[in-house]
């Protein structure tokens, strides 16, 4: 069984694809420069479609939007915005498929189903995700570098979508 994990923002959509509970594939795909969130979506999506994977997805787990909102943190005006891109993208994702082929799961229920708690005392939920995937995989081959040879942020991202997708199986 193949699982695609996605965490999807307006400048970036993480992604992850298990095979059998094993990573073998992971990245992240920069939306940044496309206008409308259309325009965002289908550039993920077939940038998606080229992946090896792809073709063998029997389920699409995405990152709940809404579900990231704090009051201070992020404004009313960004979390629409998200929550109109994250349905295009997923509308996009199920075009096609005659079943419920995409899944959204919050992220503190799938850290919860995955590691036992969502969070660590001391750490963000960034370095929390961070340090408990490296723990348990070699994640080294799909890490991205920024210009300046440190590890890029928007792994984070896709390590994001590996909490989806890991989190699916737990169910």
């Amino acid at each position: 069984m193949v699982i695609l994990g996605c965490d999807v923002s307006t400048t970036t959509v993480g992604y992850c694809f298990l095979k059998n509970e094993e990573i073998v594939d992971m990245g992240f795909i920069d939306i940044s420069k496309q206008k409308t969130l259309k325009d965002k979506a289908i550039t993920a999506l077939e940038i998606l479609q080229d992946k090896q994977y792809f073709s063998k997805v029997e389920k699409v787990c995405v990152e709940d939007s809404l579900s990231s909102f704090a009051y201070g943190r992020s404004s009313i005006q960004t979390i629409i915005k998200l929550a109109k891109f994250n349905a295009v993208f997923c509308f996009l994702m199920e075009w096609g498929s005659d079943n419920d082929f995409v899944e959204s799961i919050n992220p503190n229920t799938a850290r919860k189903l995955l590691f036992g708690k969502a969070r660590e005392k001391g750490k963000t939920a960034k370095e929390f995700v961070r340090y408990r995937l490296e723990r348990k995989y070699d994640l080294s081959k799909f890490q991205k570098l920024n210009t300046k040879g440190n590890f890029d942020k928007r792994n984070i991202d896709a390590y994001d979508a590996a909490v989806c997708a890991l989190a699916y199986l737990k169910r």
